[in-house]
């Protein structure tokens, strides 16, 4: 049985704890799992070669891991000579975590085992329209994965969608957001509801994290994520940690201004990327052309090249601040909509990450899936990382 996390223990806004001594244990604690993660199986020795950590630090953590429920030993290996090493591997089956990633018209939903291993993927269409319901709409969600995979081996829920949260800016709602889940509040009225801990997240910053462990990231430290949906979002990882600033909402990617004679946007400036490169902004562009008499095909094409070349300065803008090791660009659009996108940039801007030969953006082939997948890997992280408590919390409580 896994360790119930309090929520006496969380520090605000879900934000880890800025103790050197508990960041440097989660930081060794989620190094070695990850290890773990790619490998499959490791002794003690393997680990502490592949991560870098004394023989001592290993085996106390995997003693606390094996504690908790949340590695296993395997049995001896066969060795040419010595004491057979004995192998670690994550138990995957000590319990499971729910993703969802959620807007105004639509859902994804998983299901995912300690080790990451996908157990069920389910998606749909939202009707919902007051505020409560929302919640009960996701609780009823919680409700029928629990009655298939059991109450008491679940970690808990992620729920992510559209930011930002818990700010009067920029005075409407973003293009797909759901008000009433614009508050990260909202985790405890979710918690009362399921009895699990709610874990929230944007969705853009979940689908870094979607991409860091399933997709085009697992090699990768330091990157930034496009997500392009009904708006236009960021995710930021650092150090293969998610970065949230102060109040959770980084990486409002859509608001980079990137021509301040622009159309105006919602936010109250002009200019701003997601007026050129989000899907609402594509779908007011081409009805505007139809108006007009234009060819579908051609103001499409006309469209594209548009966005195109907003994305390059905003993307010689982000390289420039983060000098990441890659950007990746995904969202909740077709493969072949990315493709389109990406060969109409051509070469990219100059900028601090520009070097002969070197690869600086990538596709991302996980899809509309990449925010729920990062979403279902929020509890387990927590879980898995956590030290007698003091470790990441369920964000919001």
């Amino acid at each position: 049985m896994l360790p119930h996390m309090s929520e006496h223990t969380i520090p605000e806004h879900g934000k880890a704890s800025t103790n050197p001594a508990t960041q440097i244990r989660r930081q060794n604690r989620r190094m070695l799992l990850h290890a773990l993660r790619v490998r499959g199986s490791l002794s003690r020795a393997e680990l502490a070669r592949a991560t870098g950590l004394t023989p001592q630090a290993v085996a106390n953590i995997i003693s606390d891991l094996i504690a908790g429920g949340l590695v296993r030993e395997t049995g001896r290996r066969k060795a040419p000579r010595g004491q057979p090493p004995i192998a670690i591997e994550i138990a995957g089956d000590g319990g499971y975590a729910i993703g969802i990633r959620i807007d105004d018209k639509h859902y994804h939903a998983v299901v995912a085992d300690l080790s990451g291993s996908l157990i069920e993927m389910i998606d749909g269409p939202v009707t919902v329209t007051a505020g409560s319901d929302w919640l009960d709409f996701v609780a009823k969600l919680h409700a029928g994965f629990t009655a298939r995979f059991g109450v008491d081996r679940c970690l808990g829920l992620g729920l992510v969608t559209p930011g930002p949260f818990d700010v009067t800016w920029p005075g409407v709602p973003s293009p797909g957001a759901v008000p009433a889940l614009q508050s990260r509040a909202v985790a405890g009225a979710l918690s009362a509801l399921t009895g699990v801990d709610i874990f929230i997240e944007n969705d853009a910053t979940a689908s870094a994290l979607g991409e860091k462990l399933y997709g085009e990231a697992s090699d990768i430290d330091d990157f930034f994520y496009i997500f392009i949906s009904e708006g236009v979002g960021g995710g930021i990882v650092i150090g293969g940690e998610p970065y949230r600033g102060l109040r959770g909402n980084a990486g409002e990617f859509g608001h980079f201004i990137v021509d301040p004679a622009g159309p105006p946007c919602y936010c109250g400036n002009r200019g701003c990327l997601g007026e050129y490169l989000s899907l609402r902004a594509m779908r007011a562009f081409l009805a505007e052309a139809e108006a007009a008499g234009e060819e579908t095909g051609a103001a499409t094409k006309r469209w594209m090249e548009r966005a195109a070349g907003a994305l390059s300065i905003a993307l010689a803008s982000v390289e420039n601040l983060l000098d990441p090791e890659m950007v990746i660009i995904g969202g909740a659009v077709p493969p072949a909509f990315l493709k389109d996108l990406v060969g109409e940039l051509g070469d990219l801007r100059p900028s601090v990450c520009e070097a002969q030969g070197r690869e600086r953006l990538r596709l991302s082939a996980l899809g509309e899936r990449s925010a729920a997948l990062g979403a279902s890997a929020l509890p387990i992280l927590a879980a898995t990382t956590a030290a007698n408590g003091l470790e990441d919390g369920p964000a919001g409580h």
